[in-house]
């Protein structure tokens, strides 16, 4: 069998992915974690086959989550689940080394396939993901007057993690909460955002945030 490490701060979640993990008979459940410090320190003692971990913890957030396990836990996989939309995450987390990318709502049905193929050396993303990085090869291959990529594509990971931020809802403070910075650096890069996709005010960043994410 193939050890299985989990790591996710929401407790429903993470039960119900050992409840899982525990029922498939190809896998064994070696260790779960709430933390990024908790799950680093049983990747170190197991050297699990897969590590299977959200993105999004209470002691570390965003790609930076996603940086630290498969640092610890290479050569071997790492599956990411998450909550943030996979066309604004997907792509950059399969660049870190991640060898997956699943939406929370839907990996309930799709887990267990999802570890299986990725523990047999293949990759799991969905159709929808799959269809954007193909079109990304056939853009590459076009000559360049012709390949309009969208405009988010020329923001920095920061920018888009505040995008993402802005598309639920959250004000500056909430944002500088989430993300581990200050106000002032916030307000840097809602203006570097607005700026390279053309946008004048802070209203039509909001709607370009809600409508083309």
């Amino acid at each position: 069998m193939k050890t299985v490490v989990l790591i996710d701060d929401h407790d429903i979640v993470r039960f119900g992915l050992e409840t899982l993990v525990r029922a498939a008979p190809q896998l064994a459940l070696a260790g779960s974690a709430a933390t990024l410090q908790e799950g680093l320190a049983l990747i170190a003692q197991h050297q699990p086959d897969l590590v299977i971990t959200d993105m999004g913890l209470a002691d570390s957030a965003g790609l930076d989550t996603v940086r630290a396990v498969i640092a610890a836990q290479l050569p071997r996989p790492t599956l990411v689940i998450s909550m943030q939309d996979e066309m604004l995450y997907g792509e950059q987390v399969l660049a870190l080394g991640a060898r997956g990318y699943l939406m929370k709502e839907t990996a309930h049905s799709i887990i267990i396939p999802a570890a299986l193929e990725v523990l047999e050396g293949g990759t799991w993303i969905s159709p929808r993901l799959g269809a954007r990085l193909l079109n990304r090869v056939l853009q590459r291959n076009r000559p360049a007057a012709e390949a309009a990529a969208a405009p988010q594509e020329g923001l920095s990971v920061r920018e888009l993690e505040v995008l993402e931020q802005l598309k639920l809802g959250r004000t500056t403070k909430e944002i500088a909460a989430a993300l581990d910075l200050s106000a002032r650096t916030v307000d840097i890069h809602r203006a570097n955002i607005k700026r390279k996709l053309g946008l004048r005010t802070g209203a039509e960043l909001i709607a370009y945030a809600s409508n083309r994410l």
